[in-house]
């Protein structure tokens, strides 16, 4: 589960490939590295950032 998510792959078909209910349950199942989180991060952090995005 974990190389899906960060290798992209949406996280509610994860979730149906495994056969849980709920994406709680595939989130305890799912320990992504260091690295990821912090490319995640970044992305989110720019994103909120980013002066193209925002109304001035």
């Amino acid at each position: 589960m974990t190389h899906l998510i960060e290798d992209g792959w949406d996280r509610f078909f994860v979730q149906q490939q495994v056969g849980h209910a709920w994406g709680s349950t595939t989130a305890l199942y799912t320990g992504v590295s260091t690295d990821y989180k912090n490319t995640a991060l970044r992305a989110a952090l720019d994103k909120a950032f980013s002066t193209e995005t925002r109304d001035s």
